[in-house]
């Protein structure tokens, strides 16, 4: 309650009508100002309305001021007056403030009713995403509550989570969209990567496995969470496997050609070499292994480099080992050429002696035959028969190699041998050919 200006104006009040206040007449004016008071509230709740229109916000302001003038010189029944108009303007004002209240909630209904018909045909398009059609489904429930609803507030709260969805959804739609051209993309890049060298088996099955899985999502693609993971995955995969390619790459064209000549020459060592079994079988491994890595088994970038290092490891001792006995067996070998060469040379040598004492025998024999006029004895040594450069032993006869006990049918110097018959032979060896007696 103002009441300093109640006093003031009743003062003001009877001041100028000349008559002086008494008790009743100021508790009269007081009433007045106290019902003031009030419509003066309710007008300023009216005005902060949102639908009070611009021509009752202004005669509702004008009624206050109206009001606020009178105070301060009209009497009461002028006040009563005012304050009566004041009053029945704000009941016309009130009443149309509801009427525009309740036309905007019909306006806004229908406008939601739209807005969801609209968004309800958005959702049944292709890549909306599933979490937002089920959103809209709570949206729709909510929406059937609010059809017979006086709350604006309520309608224009579902409006906006409404529009809030349609942003969302077309937002998600693009997304989708574009992360399902990304899956073609990548299946494309994946076609060619794995047209390349040096992939794996594994590899290609990776690759082929993974476009599966993106082709999945071309036709229907309803989750955002999903075909954005799938987006990820692929573009992962196909990044590592060309890492992989491109590095198997490299490893091929350097160490290539370098592993297909240390197999050659691997295999030559094989053939060729002076090995201990275990050195073969460690070759082996090594070879098995540089080869398996030149087929792309169980291969891995670097592979290459690193079994050629190995394989050239084995390879480099070995050969010096294999060179070592070989120059060993050699010199055993000259040197055991060079004592049989001796040995063959004393025997030789005694041979000639032998021969040309029975040589001298025979000759002697023969002349002393011959002085006497006594025939050769039957039984005397036959001749050999020269065949080409061989000498064949008489029939019933064998040469006989002193140092050795080998016996032979053919020699090509007698001198080297002594002729024994074939029951002598019997109590020897025969030998095997060679350059100087055969059978």
């Amino acid at each position: 309650m103002k009441l300093k200006r109640i006093i003031i104006g009743i003062v003001l009040a009877f001041s100028a009508t000349g008559v002086v206040a008494e008790n009743n007449n100021a508790e009269a004016y007081q009433e007045l100002y106290i019902q003031q008071d009030k419509q003066e509230q309710h007008i300023e709740t009216l005005l902060r309305s949102e639908f009070i229109s611009k021509e009752d916000s202004t005669l509702l302001q004008q009624k206050m001021t109206d009001m606020n003038e009178a105070e301060k010189k009209d009497n009461r029944r002028t006040l009563e007056n005012l304050l009566a108009e004041e009053e029945k303007e704000i009941v016309n004002v009130n009443k149309r403030i509801v009427d525009n209240e309740e036309a905007a909630i019909k306006r806004e209904q229908k406008q939601l009713s739209t807005e969801l018909d609209t968004l309800e045909k958005k959702s049944q398009e292709a890549y909306i995403d599933t979490e937002d059609q089920q959103q809209l489904t709570v949206l729709e429930n909510e929406a059937e509550k609010v059809v017979s609803t006086t709350d604006i507030v309520m309608i224009r709260s579902l409006s906006a989570k409404v529009n809030e969805l349609s942003i969302q959804m077309t937002k998600n739609q693009t997304v989708i969209i574009e992360a399902v051209t990304k899956l073609k993309e990548l299946n494309k890049a994946s076609e060619a990567l794995g047209k390349q060298k040096y992939l794996l088996s594994s590899d290609k099955e990776e690759l082929k496995k993974d476009r599966e899985e993106n082709a999945s999502f071309f036709e229907k693609a309803d989750s955002l969470q999903k075909v954005t993971s799938r987006q990820d995955d692929s573009e992962t995969l196909l990044a590592h496997i060309k890492t992989k390619q491109q590095a198997s790459g490299k490893d091929f064209e350097m160490y290539e050609k370098k592993a297909k000549d240390l197999l050659q020459t691997t295999n030559a060592l094989f053939s060729e070499g002076d090995l201990i079994a275990d050195e073969k079988e460690q070759l082996n491994q090594a070879s098995q292994a540089l080869n398996d890595s030149l087929d792309l088994k169980e291969y891995q970038p670097g592979d290459l480099e690193k079994e050629v290092q190995l394989l050239q490891r084995d390879y480099d001792e070995f050969l010096g080992n294999s060179n070592k006995r070989k120059e060993e067996a050699k010199e055993k070998a000259k040197k055991e050429a060079a004592e049989q060469a001796a040995r063959e040379k004393e025997a030789a040598e005694k041979a000639q002696i032998e021969a040309e004492k029975q040589a001298a025998r025979e000759q002697e024999a023969a002349q002393v035959a011959n002085q006497q006029g006594v025939e050769q004895p039957a039984n005397a040594t036959p001749s050999s028969t020269l065949v080409g450069e061989w000498h064949q032993a008489p029939a019933g006869y064998k040469y006989l190699k002193v140092d050795s006990g080998k016996t032979y049918g053919q020699v090509k110097n007698p001198g080297n041998f002594s002729l024994i018959t074939d029951d002598e032979a019997a109590n020897y060896t025969p030998g095997h050919g060679n350059g100087s007696a055969k059978q």
